[in-house]
């Protein structure tokens, strides 16, 4: 059996040790509960939700257009993520919200992992949430009024990203190639304009104001 002062020891040297290496650091903070997680974007290499690569696939793209698909591609990306109103990728957030009525709203949509959430007011680490959308309902009444400090993931993974919407990129996509062929040949009868049923779809993951 160990005395007193060994079992100190040890947890001395055990701290020592977790303070030399990240991973026996993060252990040793998660066994005091206060659950601290390595950010996402530390352990996981970073992958668009829907790759142009994958697109090549689907399409069967010829290889001597690739170049002016891919720039075609990125285009019709960064004109769906102006209509949504928030990147498609996942990214990692800081943000400093109030609560009211037990619950804040998060800038972002389609949260992917909630890694931290800390009262500002006493320093300490929120446990309980349950996240609804961009809603954070908090379960203890106490942290009414307090200001929290929010650290999170979101956006699309590629086993996230919903397949309606994937499809609606696709067809913009095709929109876009036949605007840039008849751009091309100098067609000015052509006005691009987004069908009604992809344009509903786009409503559907429209940022929603709050």
């Amino acid at each position: 059996m160990e005395s007193g002062g060994e079992k100190t020891k040890n947890r001395s040297e055990g701290e020592s040790k977790a303070a030399k290496h990240p991973k026996g650091l993060a252990l040793l903070f998660t066994e005091r509960r206060l659950y601290f997680r390595e950010p996402r974007f530390s352990r996981e290499v970073r992958m668009h939700p829907f790759p142009f690569e994958e697109l090549q696939k689907i399409l069967e793209l010829h290889d001597t257009e690739l170049q002016i698909d891919e720039l075609i591609f990125k285009s019709t990306i960064s004109y769906i993520e102006k209509i949504l109103g928030y990147p498609l990728e996942d990214h990692n957030y800081n943000e400093i919200q109030t609560v009211r009525d037990c619950k804040v709203y998060t800038n972002q949509d389609n949260i992917t992992e909630m890694v931290n959430i800390t009262d500002m007011t006493t320093k300490e680490k929120v446990p309980n949430c349950v996240i609804d959308g961009r809603k954070i309902l908090f379960i203890d009444p106490k942290l009414e009024g307090h200001v929290v400090f929010l650290n999170y993931n979101a956006g699309f993974l590629p086993s996230t990203l919903p397949a309606d919407l994937k499809e609606a990129i696709i067809k913009l996509f095709l929109l876009k190639k036949k605007e840039f062929i008849k751009t091309q040949n100098h067609e000015d009868d052509y006005a691009f304009e987004i069908p009604n049923h992809i344009q509903q779809t786009l409503d559907i993951y429209r940022r929603k104001n709050y």
